[in-house]
């Protein structure tokens, strides 16, 4: 199959607007995830549980 002539990739993977959407979509999550992760890790109370924690 000759992938770089095919229709999807001509008219969908190499449309300007699908490689701007996965440039927007991985930068946001780049930067949005460290905090997504602290989010996640502060609701949780990992480390209360931890400190708390009585043999």
């Amino acid at each position: 199959m000759d992938l770089y002539h095919s229709w999807i990739y001509v008219y969908v993977l190499n449309a300007k607007w699908f490689v701007w959407s996965t440039v927007v979509i991985v930068l946001a999550f780049n930067f949005l995830a460290p905090m997504i992760i602290w989010m996640v890790m502060t609701r949780r109370g990992f480390s209360i549980k931890l400190i708390k924690k009585k043999p």
